[in-house]
């Protein structure tokens, strides 16, 4: 979906709202920890104030993940916000700011699905868990610390530090 600059100009300050489904086959390609993913909606609004142009609204949609602790599939409700704020490329106010996190604009429209493609994408999670304190997998037995207490000894000990485990053994 495309916003036209023109239009915004003769809302003159009105938000011009907007509605728009994203492919869901493209951003299952392009993260690859999405298993699965509904048709992602995007609602919001636009608007033009002097010489900048914001579009603001929010992307929901239900993902599908393999958790990256205990390997249990899993849906996530994600509720994804974005904003951003775009000016002509020729505009003063870019040259001056190079940090800026304005968008430059090529031509007389805002191109929305690959700006909302790219939010959506980088709100999703690098390693997703299906509870925030899942225990995961023991590494001994395999089992599911979530299901079952599993009584294997996990302990570790850096082998750079072992001679100080023998040292502590005579103190006692």
């Amino acid at each position: 979906m495309n916003i036209k600059l023109a239009e915004l100009e003769h809302r003159k300050g009105e938000p011009l709202p907007f509605q728009v489904t994203l492919d869901a086959d493209e951003l299952k390609k392009r993260h690859h920890e999405i298993r699965g993913i509904t048709p992602v909606t995007a609602s919001g609004e636009a608007v033009q104030l002097g010489n900048l142009y914001y579009v603001k609204g929010s992307m929901k949609a239900d993902v599908n993940f393999v958790c990256a602790r205990c390997l249990n599939p899993f849906v996530d409700q994600a509720t994804v916000d974005f904003s951003e704020t775009f000016a002509l490329s020729d505009d003063p106010i870019l040259q001056d700011d190079e940090d800026s996190d304005i968008l430059p604009l090529e031509g007389d429209e805002i191109e929305l699905d690959s700006l909302l493609q790219e939010d959506f994408l980088l709100a999703m999670p690098t390693f997703p868990l299906c509870e925030e304190d899942c225990k995961g997998l023991c590494p001994t037995c395999g089992v599911n610390r979530n299901e079952v207490a599993c009584s294997c000894k996990n302990e570790r000990v850096d082998p750079r530090l072992a001679g100080l485990a023998d040292f502590f053994k005579d103190s006692k």
